[in-house]
């Protein structure tokens, strides 16, 4: 549940189309979504939301390369049936979630009711209704939560947060076997390789045979992997996840030295990139 960066003014043309258009129209005449079903479900909307996503479930973090992928709607489109197309309502999420979600929808305000919008105008509802509503359930799309979330040493995800905590467990239920068996191994694995380190550690004195993997550890902690909430945790809360002090202190400094290091690199890769351009543009004068 990690925002992801969505150009909102950016619509897929599908979905406004004539035959959108004409569904739209006959289901507002219906008061209900019943007409021009799946018509969201088009491979140019998936494409686009697969990469959006980085083929990630916007709930669970889960990589969807080799399970279902759903085009799912944030706002049921049971109950918000005139938002059935709105490009700012379709999410990408597994079935797991999605099926668990479902019609609930709970908010703490008024419910957005259908005020004869125009079917242009369908794809920048959700913000003013957001304010309006103010729903329980967490947008990946609008909200950044990472440092709301949680986990503790057995990779179960909660938070002190009321939204996020519902977002977890009523509705999309987080906590599930399925995602708790393919979390903890990420835990298991990088404390198994810390731990046998830190054996040899304290006979030999070299601190550095811990640094490649950290390194390992910490380039996986991208946006693009699967989990990054969970993995992003980790770094930052390495007393949860490790007992013995020692360990701690020498995870927590390497941590902070590698990350400078990196953060260094990358100050002198722009001036690079600057000073070049810069040189070429005088060049060609």
């Amino acid at each position: 549940m990690i925002k992801v960066e969505k150009d909102f003014l950016t619509i897929p043309s599908i979905l406004k189309s004539a035959n959108r258009k004409e569904a739209f129209s006959k289901n507002i005449e219906a008061k209900e979504y019943k007409f021009g079903k799946a018509l969201y479900k088009t491979k140019s909307v998936q494409d686009l939301l697969n990469k959006i996503y980085n083929l990630k479930c916007a709930f669970c973090e889960k990589n969807l390369l080799d399970s279902d992928k759903h085009i799912e709607h944030y706002r049921p489109k049971s109950t918000y049936y005139w938002l059935s197309y709105s490009w700012d309502n379709l999410l990408l999420a597994c079935g797991s979630c999605n099926s668990s979600k479902g019609n609930r929808f709970k908010i703490n305000g008024n419910i957005a009711v259908y005020k004869n919008e125009e079917f242009e105008n369908i794809h920048e509802l959700g913000s003013d209704y957001d304010i309006r509503e103010m729903p329980l359930i967490v947008n990946p799309e609008k909200e950044d939560v990472i440092n709301e979330i949680k986990y503790d040493s057995n990779a179960r995800v909660f938070s002190q947060n009321i939204r996020v905590q519902h977002t977890i467990e009523q509705a999309c239920q987080l906590n599930r076997d399925e995602l708790v068996e393919k979390r903890l191994p990420i835990l298991n694995d990088f404390k198994n390789q810390i731990n046998k380190h830190y054996v040899l550690f304290k006979d030999k004195g070299d601190i550095s045979r811990f640094i490649p993997d950290i390194e390992n550890f910490l380039d996986k902690v991208s946006i693009k992997n699967e989990f990054y909430s969970f993995r992003y945790f980790i770094v930052n809360n390495i007393d949860i996840f490790f007992d013995n002090k020692n360990i701690q202190e020498i995870l927590q400094a390497l941590i902070k030295k590698i990350q400078n290091e990196k953060s260094s690199l990358r100050g002198i890769h722009m001036t690079f990139k600057r000073t070049g351009q810069e040189s070429i543009k005088t060049s060609h004068v």
